[in-house]
């Protein structure tokens, strides 16, 4: 009889994201005339901006003609759009085309990359946590070690473990990691030959001098870090599905040819007008549009972070990251707080639970959402909590 992994059964089905969405959907359901608004969506909310799409019908076009058509590409992405992005984000740090790729997402990217180690390798994931990274983990029937936080910081341990999940710009908690305590991280994966796995798909949010865009500003780091990026966040590419990684050759000699041959038998490439549409996010006239989506998330942040202040909240975040981590000061567990918000205030949070047992205590809203959602949600909860002073 054929079994079942049985790792897929360990995933914790009663804190997942999917029961956000069943008890929203029951709840409107039966209440079809409130006006529910969502301060928990990790989705953006502003357009594909003009030049992305039209590089993007460009590509539509190629493929309708037998001259420009495009079948399977490259299964690492195409050069034009790597080149682009080395020239962009990476130039100072001497990468070659060999050690970056193109992918469809870095859900995807960052638990896929397991495969490139041993099996039995010690993961170390940070608790709360980016629930992908656990049950990616998972699926893959890998062991996770999960890290404590103190002080809002994970706490590097004194044990060793081969593979450490770093999310900075952190997804829940909104913060970003500076300079002094990264470097704290690549001394601990240089001593311990380790992996770090470096989630930066928030850069784009990044304001404090003192935080680094990439990790490869820290140095060393080339030894040890792998970093994941996308386009989903600052081009509002969650639809359309386009990421990026880099795998130094400097943590192994062979390690790019390794992974290049996993890479042909597991993926055929990210789509062509994705890509086309990730080069034309470097147009001048795209950033200054994109920087100009990111100021508008930003704001909403800041209207987020001082409603919840004067409403005598205790949160993190919302400066260098759309997310806002809020610890519950009504003596309620985090499933408890959204069924509050959601039917006292018809609100939309998310219950810290979801991102790791230590997360019980608090819940996440994102400022990635429209600015009269924001403001109207803001005035609910300050209605409420002022009235209750």
């Amino acid at each position: 009889m054929v079994k079942i992994n049985e790792s897929l059964l360990q995933m914790d089905e009663n804190n997942i994201f999917k029961n956000v969405t069943l008890k929203v959907s029951e709840y409107k359901k039966n209440n079809p005339n409130k006006k529910i608004i969502s301060l928990g969506v990790g989705d953006v909310s502003k357009p594909i901006i003009k030049p992305i799409i039209e590089a993007m019908h460009e590509a539509v076009d190629d493929l309708s003609n037998s001259k420009t058509f495009k079948g399977y590409g490259s299964y690492y992405g195409y050069d034009f759009l790597k080149e682009k992005i080395i020239e962009n984000e990476y130039k100072v740090f001497d990468f070659s085309l060999d050690e970056i790729y193109i992918s469809n997402g870095t859900k995807t990217d960052s638990t896929s990359i397991l495969e490139l180690f041993d099996i039995n390798s010690k993961i170390c994931i940070t608790d709360p946590m980016y629930p992908i990274y656990r049950d990616g983990a998972a699926s893959l029937s890998r062991k996770v070690f999960l890290l404590d936080i103190k002080d809002d910081l994970p706490v590097i341990p004194k044990e060793k473990y081969d593979i450490i999940y770093i999310c900075s710009p952190s997804n829940p908690m909104g913060i970003a990691y500076d300079r002094d305590y990264l470097k704290k991280w690549i001394n601990y994966a240089i001593k311990n030959e380790s992996i770090i796995l470096y989630d930066n798909v928030y850069s784009a949010f990044i304001e404090s001098e003192d935080v680094p865009k990439s990790i490869y500003e820290i140095k060393d780091s080339k030894k040890v870090a792998i970093e994941f990026k996308s386009f989903s966040k600052n081009a509002s590419f969650t639809g359309v599905r386009c990421s990026y990684y880099i795998i130094p050759k400097e943590i192994k000699d062979n390690i790019n040819d390794i992974w290049k041959k996993r890479t042909i038998n597991r993926f055929n490439g990210a789509d062509y007008i994705a890509q086309k549409g990730a080069l034309a996010s470097f147009l001048p006239e795209s950033q200054k549009l994109i920087q100009d989506n990111i100021k508008y998330y930003k704001n909403n942040a800041k209207l987020l972070r001082k409603a919840f202040s004067n409403c005598n909240f205790h949160f993190i975040g919302g400066i260098d990251s759309p997310y806002l981590w809020i610890k519950i000061k009504d003596n309620k567990s985090s499933w408890e707080i959204f069924d509050f918000f959601l039917k006292k205030l018809n609100i939309v949070i998310i219950p810290g639970i979801i991102f790791g047992k230590n997360g019980d205590n608090y819940f996440r809203i994102s400022s990635l959402g429209k600015r009269k959602d924001v403001i109207e949600a803001i005035k609910r909860i300050e209605k409420y909590y002022n009235e209750k002073k």
